[in-house]
C-alpha cells in the first residue's frame, strides 16, 4: 500500500517526473474522490432541480467551468517543471545531501545534488521530488507535483476554476432553498414530484413531508460544504494575488516570515552569547584591573615603610599591566563590533550564496 499511495514526505531516490508517479499522495486520492462526487451530484441531481431557464444556464456554466478544470488540473500534474538542463538528463539516483561537504544544496548557481547548474537565483532543490526546479514556487500535495513557471499558469486556472464551480453550485443550492420556501412550484417537475407531499390529502398541497425535508437537508448540507470549499480556495487564491504583488513566491514568502521569526529568536540567542562572553572578557577585565591596583598599592606602602627610593621596576610593571588593561578594551570592540557587522550582513544579504554567478553583476 505504502507503494501505491503515501502519506509521509519522504525524498525520492529519483527525480520525480509528473504528479502521477507512485506513490500517489493520500491528499491527492482524497482531492479525487471530492471531486468525482461532487461532479455526480451536481450533473445527476443538482441541475435536474432547475427549472428549464436555470437549467439551461446551469449546463452550460458547468461544462465550461469542468472542461477548462479538468484541463487545467491534468496539465498542472503532468508538466514537469524542473529545469530545462535537468530534463536533458536521464532519470537516475540523486545521492543524500551531505552538509559536512556543503554547507547548501546550492551554492554559486550550481546544484551539487542534481549536477546542473541552475538558470536563475530562483531555482529551488525539492527534497521531496528530489529535483530542481525553475522558479520554485511550492510543493503541491494536492497535484503531487511541484509547482514551477512551466505549470504555475495551469495551477492557478485549476485554483480559480475549482472556486467558480464551488460559488455557481452555493448559489444553486441558496436559490433551490427560497425557491422551496417561497415558490416551490417554480422547481422542475421532477423536483415538484418529489417535494409534494400528497400522502395525507390528495387535494391539498402540502410541501412538508419526509421527503421534502430531507430534500430541504440535502440542499443545504451541500450547499454549505460548497460555501466551505470555496472560501478555503478564495482563500489560496486571495494569498497568490497578495504575493504576486509583493513579487516572491509561497517558498520565498513562508522563508522570509520564517526567518523573521527565526532572526528574532536567534538575535535573542547571540544577544545572550555576545552578553555572557561579553561578561566573562568583562570580568578578565576588571580582575586584572584590580590585580593591577592591588600590585600597585603594594608597591606603595612597601616604598614608605622601607624608605627607599623606588627603582623604577614596580612602576613598570604597572605600566604594563594598565597597557595590557587598554589592549583587551580594544580587542573586545573589535569583536563586538566584527559580530554585528557579520549578523548584519546575514539579515540584508538573503540567500547570497545561492545566487546564480552571472547575476551577481545584476543584482
Amino acid at each position: 500500500m505504502d507503494k501505491f499511495c503515501t502519506s509521509s514526505q519522504t525524498p525520492r531516490l529519483q527525480r520525480r517526473i509528473n504528479g502521477l508517479q507512485l506513490p500517489l499522495n493520500y491528499l491527492q486520492i482524497i482531492g479525487w474522490i471530492v471531486f468525482l462526487v461532487t461532479t455526480l451530484i451536481n450533473f445527476v441531481i443538482l441541475i435536474e432541480i432547475q427549472f428549464h431557464e436555470l437549467k439551461v444556464v446551469s449546463i452550460i456554466t458547468y461544462v465550461t467551468l469542468y472542461v477548462c478544470h479538468i484541463s487545467s488540473h491534468v496539465t498542472a500534474a503532468l508538466v514537469d517543471p524542473s529545469e530545462r538542463e535537468l530534463r536533458k538528463l536521464k532519470v537516475n539516483n540523486v545521492p543524500e545531501f551531505d552538509r559536512s561537504v556543503h554547507a547548501h544544496v546550492i551554492e554559486n548557481g550550481r546544484c551539487h545534488l542534481c549536477n546542473i547548474y541552475t538558470s536563475s537565483k530562483n531555482t529551488k532543490h525539492c527534497s521531496l521530488c528530489n529535483k530542481c526546479v525553475d522558479h520554485f514556487d511550492h510543493h503541491c500535495k494536492w497535484l503531487n507535483n511541484c509547482v514551477g513557471q512551466r505549470n504555475y499558469a495551469a495551477f492557478i486556472t485549476c485554483v480559480t476554476t475549482a472556486l467558480l464551480i464551488s460559488l455557481f453550485t452555493t448559489i444553486l443550492c441558496l436559490t433551490d432553498v427560497v425557491l422551496f420556501l417561497t415558490h416551490p412550484k417554480q422547481l422542475s417537475p421532477v423536483a415538484q414530484d418529489f417535494i409534494n407531499c400528497t400522502d395525507i390529502d390528495p387535494n391539498i398541497y402540502n410541501k412538508y413531508c419526509k421527503k421534502s425535508i430531507s430534500f430541504l437537508t440535502f440542499l443545504i448540507i451541500f450547499g454549505v460544504s460548497a460555501l466551505a470549499i470555496a472560501c478555503a480556495l478564495l482563500h489560496l487564491c486571495c494569498f497568490h494575488v497578495y504575493i504576486s504583488f509583493l513579487g516572491v513566491s509561497t517558498y520565498e514568502y513562508i522563508v522570509r516570515s520564517g526567518n523573521t521569526k527565526k532572526s528574532s529568536t536567534g538575535r535573542n540567542k547571540n544577544c545572550q552569547c555576545c552578553a555572557i562572553s561579553t561578561c566573562g572578557q568583562l570580568c578578565t577585565i576588571s580582575n586584572r584591573a584590580q590585580k593591577s591596583k592591588t600590585y600597585q598599592h603594594e608597591g606603595v606602602e612597601g616604598m614608605s615603610l622601607d624608605n627607599k627610593p623606588n627603582n623604577g621596576t614596580k612602576k613598570t610593571k604597572v605600566n604594563i599591566s594598565q597597557e595590557g588593561e587598554d589592549t583587551n578594551v580594544t580587542s573586545l570592540i573589535s569583536v563586538l563590533i566584527a559580530n554585528e557587522l557579520d549578523r548584519a550582513k546575514k539579515i540584508f544579504l538573503y540567500n547570497k550564496n545561492k545566487v546564480h554567478p552571472q547575476e551577481d553583476s545584476i543584482s
